[in-house]
């Protein structure tokens, strides 16, 4: 057997590369430490433990995951329901995946993780029955279908065909890792990998399991097959680039907050040295050793030797202190355009707040995994015998008069001339709902008597 079988596809490759830094952010401050030079690099004369000094004090401003999380957070400050379907559908969602998650909960990890690769995936699945079954013995046994969330990370490819000109999938590998018992110690598991294998066929859908025996990835039990014609693997879109391939939504956002932690890490190391005074004493021996404590007096025969205590100036720290500021005004302005109504969204009849809900870059997603939601409970219900219309309640009344593209670069142009304080900006976008409304704006007062200069350009086309 081909060890191929767990090579990721080139493309899957190229997805989990362009997550990368996305999944370091959302990690915090461990992961970006564990990263180390990939987003903090060394300097050409820094010695390895000077560098790991530098790693260890610095800290991370993670404005990426909390946009991540208040977007989350809008969406899902209503729960995700099953608005029409069977009423078994609606019981089984209350623990969609079997591990006691119900489905808003469960959306909800679908729909954050589809954030940083611009794609995540529901799986559907069921348990294998022996034989002829009956309804009552599935319920007793449990033999209902679930949802499985598998991440980009844990896909390893496709393949696909043009059937009754449909593109649908033919192939699926999952890597999986699973827990089996130590056979040396009865209290202790053992982690093992195991590529799973979906395959399209004539008579429905085959899985086979792979492990790896002496370094060869070996099938592990003989093929089975359902009586399922497709591939229950359903798509999260959060920004769709191709089939099954997305691309991460807030990549501009997480360079800005990569830019910031390295600018941070500058600014901790100007402190640290810049908070010692250095003493200086002219005339006096190199060799000659000084303890200097209260009470205590310098005295030297020489009448030129002086003595004095040698301090940082400080203005490179108040110029890194300011780019740190900027970073951090950019990062909330990048989080603000995916609540802006996209040009032409508004409705004829002048319904602002209403076209804005619905052509924003938050609303589109939130449609996204609507979608994906009502296909996944479509082949849920196909696996469990069940027939009737399907549709999902996802929440995108936010509460907010979302502001229009124009009104935002007006504004944004306001404060670059200096006719808007950011602070003002700021006010006015806790108002509307488009920052979370536990901001405290107050804590922009400093921000504004420190500001030096206007917004990036790029942010005003970007509105």
């Amino acid at each position: 057997m081909s060890d191929n079988v767990a090579k990721r596809s080139a493309i899957v490759e190229a997805m989990v590369a362009d997550s990368a830094k996305m999944r370091a952010l959302m990690g915090g401050t461990k992961a970006m430490r564990e990263a180390g030079e990939e987003y903090l690099p060394k300097f050409e004369a820094e010695s390895v433990e000077s560098y790991a000094s530098r790693l260890k004090l610095s800290w991370l401003f993670n404005g990426y995951r909390k946009t991540v999380k208040d977007m989350s957070g809008k969406v899902f400050s209503k729960p995700v329901e099953i608005a029409k379907g069977p009423s078994r559908l609606t019981d089984w969602s209350a623990n969609v995946d079997m591990q006691g998650n119900d489905l808003s909960v469960f959306a909800k990890d679908v729909f954050e993780d589809g954030y940083d690769a611009g794609i995540s995936f529901v799986w559907v699945d069921a348990p294998p029955r022996d034989g002829v079954v009956t309804q009552a013995q599935a319920e007793a046994g449990n033999l209902r279908p679930y949802f499985v969330h598998l991440s980009v990370e844990q896909v390893l490819g496709w393949k696909s065909e043009t059937v009754n000109n449909i593109t649908t999938l033919t192939q699926f590998r999952i890597m999986e890792m699973i827990t089996v018992p130590n056979p040396d110690d009865e209290f202790a598991d053992d982690k093992v990998e195991q590529v799973r294998v979906l395959d399209r066929t004539d008579s429905g859908v085959q899985t086979r399991l792979y492990r790896k025996v002496k370094d060869t990835w070996t099938l592990y039990e003989e093929p089975t097959t359902s009586q399922m014609a497709e591939i229950t693997v359903v798509p999260f879109y959060a920004n769709r680039t191709g089939f099954m391939v997305g691309s991460p939504v807030l990549d501009d956002l997480a360079d800005v907050n990569i830019a910031h932690w390295q600018s941070q890490s500058d600014q901790r190391s100007a402190l640290r040295f810049a908070r010692v005074a250095v003493f200086h004493r002219a005339g006096a021996d190199d060799d000659e050793r000084l303890v200097i404590a209260p009470g205590m007096s310098i005295n030297s025969t020489d009448p030129s030797a002086k003595a004095e205590w040698v301090e940082h100036s400080g203005q490179a720290i108040g110029a890194g202190r300011q780019d740190l500021k900027d970073l951090e005004f950019q990062m909330e302005t990048h989080g603000l355009q995916l609540l802006v109504a996209k040009p032409g969204g508004q409705s004829a009849t002048g319904e602002v707040m209403d076209a804005a809900k619905e052509t924003s870059t938050l609303s589109m997603t939130a449609d996204q995994l609507q979608d994906t939601l009502e296909r996944a409970l479509g082949w849920m219900s196909v696996y469990g015998g069940l027939s009737g219309e399907i549709s999902v309640s996802v929440n995108k009344d936010y509460g907010v008069n979302m502001l229009g593209a124009q009104e935002v670069t007006a504004m944004l142009t306001a404060v670059n001339t200096g006719n808007m304080s950011r602070e003002t900006f700021l006010r006015e976008m806790v108002r509307r709902g488009m920052i979370a409304s536990d901001t405290n704006v107050d804590d922009e007062v400093e921000r504004i008597e420190t500001e030096g200069g206007g917004i990036d350009d790029s942010l005003t086309d970007a509105a």
